[in-house]
């Protein structure tokens, strides 16, 4: 398999999307910008959301894997003294709560400590892309009936109140994967019995990237160790080489040296040509390698 060496338009976007836009205006956006008909993105963020998010054009969409471990950084405003149906500022009222168990900032600061730190559990919104049998939970909230949803493991890195005049709250927070920002502020409500909602919410940062990097790059299309920096990596310049990474072909695997691949402080080794081409990642597991992706030619 020859080595297409006019791919262009390839590669990681970073945008900072604006409240109102759903993740798949973006993604449309992009598409006529960079003359790309496959384009994704990492991880959804709702309309009434704003942020980074990151986009993959054409053959980077395979590497969403990548991001699976970052943690994901937030900062969102809570309201008390309302619930409703969605978790959030564009759902109806379901419930309306007295102010007579106002929390005061020791209260919050010390719930967010002991019940929202580390590893919880926590149940998802019945407004949200979760299956339940098949069907997204949203569509079945819609449609009139409750979803029955499960709770799931997530992980709390950090937590912080930031601002706090009732009834608004401000927390920042770094998550794990799959974590709901508005299942958090609705149990902080719940705790003090007195109902809380997202109102803003903001993404500022997957892993190392950050909202600010959004801005300082101004839809720059980025590379691998553009936007990885600390990442391990060989450059292949053996043309039967590249051929066998290109079509897959593991016997390639045999003429990595140890050296090259064995590493406790990175899982992938990334392969590139020598004009930095990106061909390949491989996966180090438990000494054995494998390949997690190959970059075919177009």
């Amino acid at each position: 398999m020859e080595i297409n060496k006019n791919i262009s338009n390839e590669g990681f976007v970073l945008v900072d999307k604006s409240v109102g836009k759903t993740s798949f205006d973006e993604v449309y956006v992009a598409k006529k910008k960079y003359h790309q008909k496959r384009i994704g993105h990492v991880g959804t963020l709702d309309p009434f959301a704003n942020g980074l998010l990151i986009l993959a054009l054409s053959r980077y969409t395979k590497l969403f894997f990548l991001f699976d471990d970052f943690e994901k950084e937030y900062i969102a405003r809570g309201v008390f003294g309302e619930s409703r149906d969605t978790d959030d500022i564009t759902g109806s009222i379901i419930q309306k709560y007295e102010d007579d168990s106002i929390p005061n900032q020791n209260d919050i600061e010390n719930l967010l400590i002991e019940k929202f730190s580390g590893n919880i559990k926590q149940m998802p919104p019945i407004f949200s892309a979760k299956k339940v049998n098949g069907r997204r939970a949203y569509k079945i909230a819609r449609s009139g009936d409750i979803p029955i949803l499960k709770e799931a493991d997530v992980f709390i890195k950090n937590i912080e109140l930031l601002d706090y005049s009732y009834p608004y709250f401000t927390i920042k927070m770094s998550v794990s994967k799959g974590t709901y920002i508005r299942s958090i502020i609705r149990d902080i409500g719940s705790y003090f019995n007195i109902g809380a909602y997202t109102d803003k919410l903001t993404r500022t940062a997957i892993g190392d990237i950050t909202l600010e990097d959004a801005s300082k790059y101004d839809g720059r299309i980025l590379g691998i160790r553009d936007l990885f920096k600390n990442i391990k990596y060989t450059q292949i310049e053996n043309d039967k080489h590249k051929s066998m990474i290109l079509n897959g072909n593991k016997d390639f695997l045999k003429y990595l040296d140890d050296e090259d691949i064995k590493s406790e402080e990175s899982k992938y080794l990334f392969l590139f040509d020598e004009d930095d081409r990106f061909l390949a990642v491989v996966d180090n597991i438990e000494m054995t390698y494998a390949y997690v992706s190959v970059m075919p030619n177009l």
